[in-house]
């Protein structure tokens, strides 16, 4: 009869199945974050067109009505130059609005790209602090983020993950 492995190896492999379904697990969070964060780029090009508008565009359809004017034979027509108030905002502002939806967009496919480069870095057993940063970075993503930061906090404490790290 053949013995069972010793229990630190029993250990030890299951260290490496962990790590392995651990850096999955990042790959997949990155990929989904990465994608939820793009749906914002509909409305990022939505306001920035809306910045584009003309201003008369945003007038409620009536016209304003111009003065009549009885011309007697012989003399110049007066000005008909009526001021139209515009109800427009600013395009500026339209204009700030996207940047910031734009910067939102920058920020969660950088975190997005993090987090997938962390599962690379779990499955090559290296940059243990990058790591850790994005383990907490993604704790704020409630609730599979936080299982995940938390899973892997607590998984990386053990002997055998920090032996294959230092490897």
């Amino acid at each position: 009869m053949i013995d069972p492995p010793p229990l630190d190896s029993t250990r030890q492999i299951i260290a490496v199945d962990r790590l392995r379904l651990l850096s999955i697990a990042y790959y997949i969070s990155g990929g989904i974050g990465a994608a939820m964060v793009s749906f914002l780029l509909f409305h990022f090009f939505l306001v920035l067109g809306m910045s584009f508008i003309p201003p008369d565009a945003w007038s409620h359809g009536t016209p304003t009505p111009r003065p009549a004017y009885t011309l007697a034979p012989g003399l110049p027509a007066p000005a008909t130059t009526v001021a139209h108030k515009s109800d427009a905002p600013p395009p500026w502002l339209f204009r700030v609005i996207a940047g910031v939806i734009g910067f939102i967009i920058l920020v969660g496919w950088t975190l997005g790209g993090l987090t997938i480069y962390a599962g690379h870095c779990i499955r090559k057993r290296k940059h243990k602090i990058l790591i850790y940063t994005m383990a907490g970075l993604n704790c704020i993503w409630i609730p599979y983020g936080t299982i995940l930061g938390i899973a892997t906090i607590l998984l990386f404490q053990w002997p055998e993950v920090q032996a294959e790290f230092k490897a």
